[in-house]
């Protein structure tokens, strides 16, 4: 029986370690930026979960190398919303069960999940790969697709797969917050002043839509008295102006005033200059940009803003596509074209990691000297230029060879943020009317980007394109999630974005120095053992020696 005893022991131990290991989560997240903790908001919003919650995972089965870590960082963030919430449901599919790979990206395609085609080298050999970097929260009667991959322009592999790990807490929060969104807070669009046509912000629209309800806004309605026009407005958490192209009058800049100072966000993406697009893409290939007047100067004045009259050009810009040839002979060459900055938004929870936006004749704004707060949300590269007003554009400048020794200046400012306490505009002047509560002063919050085109996407034969993408170029740029993080902020979201601030101290491998030294290291790898293991046994069988001839 004393055989068995030790053995018997040991089992019973291992055996209890088990359990108590299934039985409590222990993880102590010793990571100096704390890659492995939920933040408190992801733990608050999990206490809220109190019905299942069924998560499908799409990035399953034989997946590429270099996707077995993103999978690996996956699951134990998974398991740890599971720990804190059962009533989390994780089921993973992977969808090449299901059929061909054609069958198959045609069916998840049809779901608005497309692939994602891995390229690996191995032994010489260049392997491809689909896989589904997706998934799906299911709550109640709502679902949310969720990509679990963001894309910047530019990006490699590493820094796709580093990027979306540090954004995946944000983006998995962000699905089920969607779905578990019991009241949604009100946005209003103002439809009046000629502003964007409803088919150019229907990317924008209908991806705030699971998070907040919109409604349109005339401010110029002829039946509907200034007072009760206030009224309607104030019902509304934020008022988004996107692209205004007829001046306002003074009645309705009160409105507007009377509005911010009682706690209604104000959104605005206006052009300084006013662009005839029809001349510019017809045969002659010219037009004139000239100062857009819409009576705002002293509004945005007053906010410690002020938008130049000028276009801004940049070393650093997007291409624009033109056709050579004619018939069967046409080609499409792509351009760099000056009046397309590729603005870069400050590293904050709205703008990081969000990668460039692309900007459409747009201007600069200038700072005014007041007790408000400003904040810089988006800006030009510090290789820019500012022609003189009125600016002849013509088409054959994209054409020509760029002199980076005259784009001198250095970086505009294309978005400011502004907070603070604030007196009326129409303190010391005569109001327009009378509202019911006038006020005098108040904590304002507005958003001023300079360039109304920053919020409208393309079109396709009738159909809207995502936002941010340029159909000519085939290139996605990161105008939706600038504007759609701006929203979120000013409805008071800000807790959430939080998340995207969270940053990792990755230690990459230079792929090319482990290339170049492979043999080396293959060699090192296969002999040192050999050794060890040798010097190892010749000092066991010495010892053995010594103590025998003892």
């Amino acid at each position: 029986m004393q055989v068995f005893k030790k053995p018997f022991i040991v089992l019973i131990l291992v055996f209890a370690l088990m359990r108590l290991s299934n039985a409590l989560f222990l993880q102590f997240d010793l990571t100096f930026d704390k890659r492995y903790s939920l933040s408190e908001n992801t733990l608050l919003q999990l206490k809220t979960i109190d019905e299942p919650l069924r998560i499908d995972v799409f990035l399953s089965g034989d997946l590429p190398t270099p996707y077995l870590r993103f999978r690996n960082d996956l699951d134990a963030l998974l398991d740890q919303l599971q720990y804190y919430n059962d009533n989390l449901i994780i089921q993973y599919n992977d969808p090449f069960e299901l059929g061909t790979s054609e069958t198959v990206v045609k069916e998840m395609q049809q779901y608005g999940m497309s692939p994602e085609i891995v390229f690996e080298n191995k032994d010489g050999n260049r392997k491809e790969s689909l896989i589904f970097p997706w998934l799906i929260v299911n709550y109640n009667e709502r679902s949310e697709r969720v990509a679990l991959l963001q894309k910047q322009l530019g990006d490699s592999e590493n820094d796709k797969i580093i990027r979306s790990l540090q954004q995946l807490e944000y983006h998995i929060m962000d699905g089920i917050y969607k779905v578990s969104l019991k009241e949604k807070k009100n946005v209003a669009v103002l439809t009046s002043h000629r502003t964007s046509e409803n088919i150019k912000l229907a990317d924008l629209l209908q991806n705030l839509k699971p998070y907040y309800n919109l409604a349109a806004f005339n401010l110029k309605n002829q039946n509907v008295a200034p007072t009760q026009s206030l009224d309607n407005l104030n019902r509304f958490d934020l008022l988004l102006v996107s692209n205004p192209r007829d001046p306002f009058t003074q009645t309705e800049k009160y409105i507007l005033d009377q509005y911010g100072l009682g706690g209604g966000k104000l959104l605005w993406m206006v052009n300084g200059m006013g662009i005839d697009r029809d001349s510019l893409f017809n045969e002659s290939g010219k037009t004139y940009g000239l100062p857009q007047e819409l009576n705002l100067d002293d509004y945005f004045f007053h906010k410690g803003l002020r938008i130049q009259k000028t276009l801004v050009q940049d070393l650093y810009c997007a291409p624009l596509v033109l056709a050579s040839g004619s018939e069967n002979n046409t080609q499409y060459v792509p351009y760099p074209w000056v009046y397309y900055p590729l603005s870069e938004p400050e590293y904050t929870s709205i703008g990081k990691n969000l990668g460039p936006v692309w900007s459409r004749f747009s201007s600069a704004l200038d700072t005014v000297a007041n007790p408000i707060k400003k904040t810089v949300l988006l800006k030009t590269s510090d290789f820019t230029k500012t022609p003189s007003v009125p600016t002849l554009i013509q088409l054959e400048e994209a054409t020509q060879k760029i002199k980076p020794n005259d784009f001198s200046e250095s970086s505009k400012v294309l978005g400011y943020l502004v907070q603070g306490t604030q007196n009326s505009l129409f303190k010391n002047r005569i109001k327009p009317f009378t509202p019911k509560q006038p006020l005098d002063s108040g904590q304002v919050e507005l958003v001023l980007f300079g360039d109304g085109n920053i919020a409208e996407n393309q079109t396709e034969k009738g159909t809207p394109l995502a936002l941010g993408y340029d159909k000519w170029t085939n290139n996605l740029y990161a105008n939706r999630g600038l504007v759609m993080n701006t929203v979120h902020f000013m409805t008071n979201n800000k807790d959430r974005l939080a998340l995207r601030e969270k940053s990792w101290n990755v230690a990459v491998l230079d792929i090319q120095k482990m290339e170049q030294n492979a043999s080396f290291w293959k060699g090192f790898l296969l002999v040192i053992p050999l050794l060890l293991a040798t010097l190892f046994g010749w000092g066991i069988q010495l010892t053995r020696s010594k103590h025998l001839r003892l």
